[in-house]
Order: C-alpha cells, then structure tokens, then sequence
C-alpha cells in the first residue's frame, strides 16, 4: 500500500500525457495488488454435471413396488370381511301373524298358489294363471289334487283334512324347535291310529293340550308355526300345480275335447297305478323349482325351502309304515315316500349348485 502512495504522489510532477500514463498503470497495479475478497456463502455450482449431495434418509430401504403409508395419516383397524351366515341356521325375519281356523288356512293357501306361479317360467304361468282353487269340508282325508271340471277347465283342491294336518305339523315342530320338547312325536303317536280309521269324524287336528300352556301364545312360536305351514303348502300346491302346465291333467293344455294323451294316461293310472309314478315324479322336481324359485325372491321375508316337501313327505312316511303299506306303496299310484324324499334332496342339492 505504501508504493501504491508513492507512485501517486509521483504523477503529480510529471506531464499530462505522462500522467495519464502513470494513472493508468496506477489503476492496473491497484486491481492486481488488492483483489476484493470472497464472498461470504458463494453461490452454488450450476450445471448438469454436479453430483447431488447424498442425504440420509429418514425411514429404512423399503421394497420396490410396494405402496407407502401416507404421512400423518391415522391407522385404521383392520376391516374383518362380512361373514356369511352359517348352513342351516334361521335367518332372523320379521314376526307373522298367526294362523287360525279354516278360513285364515284357506286365505293363505290361496296367495301362496298365486305367489307360485308369478314365478313360474312365461309359457307354464300362462297355462294355469288365474286358476281357481276349491275346498272340500272333509277333515278326515288329507288331500290336495288338480283336477278338470265338467266344462274341461283347469282347478286346484285340497281338503280341510289337510290343512288342519298342516297345522298340526307347524305348531308341533315350531315348539319343539324354540323348546326342546317332544309335541310333533306325541302328536303323530295320537293321529296316526285316528287317521287309519276310516269311520273316524275327528280328522288330523291337533289335540287340545297338545302344546303347553305356557308355549301356546308366544308370538316367536305362533310365527315359527306359520313360516312352517307356509313352507309345506307351498310345495304341497307347487306339486299339484305341475301337473297342470306339464299337461298330467290335459285340461291346462287344451286337451279337454275327446281322448286326449293325458286322460287315456289318468285312465292307464287308475288300472295299472305304476304308469303315474313318472308323472309324479315330474311334478315333484318341477314343483320344488318353482317353490325354490319363489323362496329365494321372497327374501328378506322368510325363504321358501326344500324342508318343506321333506317335513310333508316325512309325515306320509310315517302314515304308509304305520298302515303296513311300506313294501307296497310302488304300486300306488304315488312312489315310495322315502324314494320321493330322496329325488326332492337330489333336486334341492343340483338348484343350491346352480344359484349359489
């Protein structure tokens, strides 16, 4: 600094173009003696070629493709999947009302053939769609047919025999099922010897003092006792319907004027009763289809089922053992009550597979 001064000092004396000279080189050595000093934070290298600074990460390695948690986020419980309920448990439905006396059975027998065949298949509905249904007043046979009247329209009938039979059934197995009691086979001990008889005015009615007294007006078991008696009818009539629209009885078909095939066949059955066991065995499957069918629209109401024809088909069983027909019964005009219990299973068990 102290030549800098000198040199200075010295342009003063010399002349102008000398001392524009000597200013000049003044201010050259000034800018090379004395560079300005660096700045505090230099700023950062621009370029492509840089490496970036290597940073510590704040969580371990985690695999590639994995999905990360978001950040600050909260965890959720784990979601347990829905579980479906188990086989062959009950599904809570809404209380019936209960069933009583004739007219209450007939009313309800009426809209469940009208609920059976709103489910049938287009060209069968068309076919026995509006078709009436009759009553006989006898109690002492138990009894649903399809017939033909005089002018060669279709019907359908039962009589009041099985409807009080039906309700028999239903009350007894509803408090043995809530309750653990034995009804149903006290029940069948008392009737069965009442029904063989032929001079017999009682019919299958429940016997008073059948169910305890402290069961009797349960609304759980008067509900249980109607989804029962809904269930047999149901495959009782949807039997008896079939043989309308497969064309067993002729007259649903328009086969009412002259020898028609199914009259000759309904004549065949009366003289050798093995020609319409076939028939039955179609109405059979054919009327636990449309029940099975209508069942599963039905819900969230109580579902129509296979148990049904198999509680209907049980208590027969214990009719034809008890009447010593066991080993005879192929030759009826109906098959063996154990052989149609079987096909009812082997039906259920091939439309369970289909409509999961």
């Amino acid at each position: 600094m102290k030549l800098r001064a000198r040199r200075l000092a010295r342009c003063h004396e010399l002349t102008y173009i000398e001392g524009v000279r000597c200013l000049l080189a003044f201010v050259a050595l000034a800018l090379t003696a004395c560079p300005p000093p660096p700045p505090a934070n230099p700023p950062p290298q621009q370029g492509y070629n840089q490496p970036y600074p290597q940073q510590p990460y704040p969580y371990p390695p985690q695999p590639q493709n994995q999905p990360q948690p978001p950040q600050n986020q909260p965890q959720l419980p784990p979601q347990t999947p829905p579980q479906n309920p188990p086989q062959n448990q009950p599904v809570a439905t809404p209380l019936l009302a209960p069933l009583f006396g004739a007219l209450m059975w007939q009313a309800e027998a009426r809209a469940i053939l009208a609920e059976l065949i709103s489910h049938l298949d287009p060209t069968f509905a068309a076919r026995v769609r509006g078709i009436p249904m009759a009553f006989d007043p006898d109690v002492t046979e138990i009894n649903a047919f399809a017939g033909c009247d005089d002018s060669g329209s279709a019907f359908m009938a039962g009589t009041e025999g099985l409807l009080e039979a039906v309700d028999a059934i239903a009350q007894t197995q509803a408090t043995d099922e809530l309750y653990g009691t034995q009804t149903y086979e006290a029940y069948l001990q008392v009737i069965i010897p009442r029904i063989l008889k032929a001079d017999d005015k009682l019919g299958p009615a429940l016997p008073l003092g059948s169910i305890p007294a402290q069961y009797m007006l349960v609304p759980q078991r008067l509900s249980r006792a109607h989804e029962i008696w809904d269930d047999v009818i149901a495959f009782t009539f949807g039997h008896e319907l079939a043989h309308h629209y497969l064309g067993h009885t002729g007259c649903a078909v328009g086969q009412s004027q002259g020898p028609s095939p199914a009259a000759i066949g309904r004549l065949a059955s009366q003289v050798i009763p093995l020609l319409n066991q076939p028939n039955e065995v179609a109405a059979d499957n054919y009327g636990l289809i449309d029940v099975l069918d209508t069942g599963r629209a039905r819900r969230p109401a109580f579902q129509w089922s296979e148990r049904g024809a198999l509680t209907l088909l049980q208590f027969f069983d214990r009719l034809e053992r008890a009447s010593g027909q066991a080993y005879v019964a192929f030759l009826l005009s109906h098959p063996n009550s154990v052989f149609r219990m079987t096909i009812v299973r082997g039906a259920a068990a091939v439309w369970h597979l289909q409509h999961p």
